[in-house]
């Protein structure tokens, strides 16, 4: 999702929640979920930090850009670990 930029789910974002998509898309490049999990954790505490927090459509990108190149088999075991953190 090379140019996520004109998704209209980004429409009225916060410049600070498009920069954390931003590093999210950038840091997702050639690494598995299971890499990925510990810097979705660090994000995720930093929003809260702020008091910020993704809406469903954000949220529904982000996860648009980290399976973008995941195989049949990632994307099940991500929608598994999805729904146990209760995404």
């Amino acid at each position: 999702m090379e140019n996520f930029y004109n998704d209209s789910r980004l429409k009225n974002i916060s410049p600070m929640k498009l920069k954390l998509i931003q590093e999210i898309s950038m840091r997702s490049k050639g690494h598995s979920i299971e890499e990925m999990l510990p810097q979705i954790m660090s994000i995720n505490k930093e929003l809260k930090k702020r008091n910020l927090n993704f809406t469903k459509d954000e949220s529904e990108l982000i996860m648009d850009i980290l399976t973008e190149n995941m195989s049949p088999a990632e994307r099940k075991r991500f929608a598994m670990i999805k729904s146990m953190m209760g995404f």
